[in-house]
């Protein structure tokens, strides 16, 4: 991540709620109609998305990577559409932050961001059924899913019936898939949907954070009929890193490193980089551990990944400490965990195994 780029994002940050606010005025100003259309806290709902495109727009910034933004606007697509909203209104709020920012900004910046958001115009402005929209599709049907499986699973606990779902999981291990298999082809997929559920307002809240809660709980169950390899002597850290609040993906791969034969200290979710580095690196800079694993489940933590990598590195001069990543903007940018800085990068918990070896010798 190029240090002009991501002085670049901070300057957009430092001001980014008066830019969303002249954009609004923006807005509301071309589309008069819009103070009928959205009642009296109209504008603070769109100030509200002005400020959250705006995140994405700063990680696609430093990272140079628009992708991180564009996906951001597909999203914003599927909550417009399930919210009653106009897909329109979407592409003119894009426009107006575009204007705004040029207005706003200096030059080189300000051309940086009019390439980026045009990018997200494009997806904004898309002609065909939003019914066809990638978000709006199940991710129970998604490649390599135990589909049947995984549906129960998430039907039972959205059910609020946490023991049936706990048996679906058993049921399979049974059948004789591995509890990674379990993890990645069944768990997986269904945290993905109700995430998705709640994004398109077919799910509460509270039925995200039960589901992930009691997946926790599954997970526990699970990790008892996990294989235990011989102890292999290295440690590994491993953490979501800070302002990340999800963390069942990087206890599976905790748990995999473990059944592997390494010793691992898993942190969470949300580890600010200050601790985590503590915890990583001793007072006269010798690493404590033989990996750190970091993920990331959103694009609005990716410049704390690559700073917390780079903080990793400052910590220990003399030795590099191999690191790995994973999460959803790594997946969505094949390249990104490069722009960050790290060793390599893993697509599934099973996969994080794999990488582990390889960059941790």
């Amino acid at each position: 991540m190029l240090p002009l780029d991501r002085q670049f994002a901070a300057s957009i940050d430092h001001v980014s709620r008066a830019l969303a606010e002249w954009t609004v005025s923006l807005l509301y100003e071309r589309h008069p109609e819009f103070e009928a259309r959205y009642g009296a806290g109209g504008r603070a709902l769109w100030k509200g998305e002005i400020v959250n495109r705006l995140q994405y727009l700063c990680e696609a910034v430093a990272a140079d990577r628009a992708a991180l933004f564009t996906n951001s606007v597909e999203w914003a697509r599927a909550a417009f559409m399930a919210r009653g909203f106009e897909l329109a209104h979407l592409a003119e709020s894009l426009e107006a932050l575009e204007e705004t920012l040029r207005a706003e900004l200096p030059a080189q910046l300000a051309a940086r961001t009019t390439r980026i958001i045009g990018e997200g115009l494009v997806v904004a402005r898309r002609v065909e059924s939003p019914r066809d929209d990638s978000v709006l599709v199940s991710a129970l049907g998604c490649a390599g899913a135990d589909t049947d499986r995984a549906r129960r699973y998430l039907v039972h606990l959205l059910e609020r019936h946490q023991s049936k779902a706990v048996d679906v999981l058993l049921e399979a291990v049974h059948s004789g898939r591995s509890v990674a298999e379990v993890y990645e082809t069944v768990i997986s997929p269904a945290l993905a949907e109700v995430g998705r559920l709640w994004h398109i307002n077919e799910a509460t809240v509270a039925d995200e954070h039960y589901v992930t809660t009691a997946t926790q709980h599954a997970m526990s169950v699970l990790r008892t009929r996990l294989p235990q390899a011989t102890p292999n002597g290295k440690r590994a850290l491993a953490a979501s890193v800070g302002g990340d609040l999800h963390d069942v993906g990087i206890r599976m791969v905790a748990d995999l490193l473990e059944s592997e034969g390494w010793q691992v200290d898993c942190l969470g979710a949300n580890m600010p980089t200050v601790d985590l580095v503590e915890h990583a690196v001793d007072e006269v800079g010798r690493p404590q551990f033989h990996l750190v694993a970091l993920s990331a489940s959103t694009a609005t933590v990716v410049r704390t990944m690559a700073t917390a990598i780079e903080q990793l590195r400052a910590a220990a001069p003399e030795h590099r400490i191999p690191i790995m990543v994973g999460g959803g903007p790594f997946a969505l940018v094949p390249d990104l965990w490069q722009v960050v800085g790290a060793d390599g990068c893993a697509c599934s918990a099973s996969d994080a195994v794999k990488v582990a070896r390889r960059i941790a010798g």
